[in-house]
């Protein structure tokens, strides 16, 4: 499945989703995505990033360079605003559809920030990387390296502290503020449940013989 392709067909996998947010896709359609995502993969949680798109390669290794420059992978950096739209959207909806199926949870989702710069050799192809490799080897020239600034945002339901660890800041989930229709709900299903939970210790005893 394509990283930047929401409406293409799911791999079933473990692991999170990756969404890279471009200066040219719709808001709409990766909110809808993540939302749908998230409530599916309640154990999975969804990234997106502005990374820049991986390079076509051809049948020997070669990068395939573009016939016409893509505006969503001209300057990362400009899509980094969509992506904060995007995350707070995804993250608003997530409430609202907890209060619309009345459910009992009261916490919104947990967020990892992470910011970052990746180097890549200035080549466009494998073949101009080995030159220029084999140039600063011989001490004529130095590799030209290009740094692209990146963000990467991580939406999960439950938390992950792995990710602090590894750099990220976090975020706590928004949480709900219940009307007084939602307490009370709350408090009748939480009566229900008690005395159910009686009701059945009340069996137990009836059926123990003297």
């Amino acid at each position: 499945m394509g990283e930047n392709d929401p409406t293409s067909a799911r791999v079933m996998n473990t692991g999170p989703h990756h969404i890279r947010i471009t200066d040219s896709g719709k808001i709409k359609a990766w909110v809808a995505f993540a939302l749908s995502f998230l409530e599916e993969n309640e154990d999975r949680p969804i990234v997106f990033h502005t990374l820049p798109a991986k390079a076509k390669i051809d049948k020997d290794g070669n990068a395939i360079p573009e016939t016409k420059p893509s505006s969503s992978k001209a300057k990362p950096t400009l899509a980094v605003p969509r992506l904060l739209s995007v995350v707070e959207i995804v993250k608003r909806e997530f409430i609202k559809s907890l209060e619309a199926k009345h459910s009992p949870r009261l916490a919104g989702l947990h967020q990892y920030n992470e910011i970052g710069c990746l180097e890549q050799p200035d080549a466009s192809t494998e073949g101009d990387r080995a030159a220029e490799i084999a140039r600063a080897l011989s001490g004529t020239n130095h590799v030209k390296q290009k740094q692209t600034p990146y963000m990467k945002i991580t939406l999960s339901n439950t938390a992950m502290p792995e990710l602090v660890d590894q750099g990220a800041t976090y975020q706590p989930p928004m949480l709900r503020k219940l009307t007084k229709s939602a307490k009370m709900r709350m408090k009748k299903r939480a009566r229900a449940a008690k005395q159910a939970l009686s009701a059945n210790d009340d069996d137990t005893v009836d059926m123990v013989p003297d």
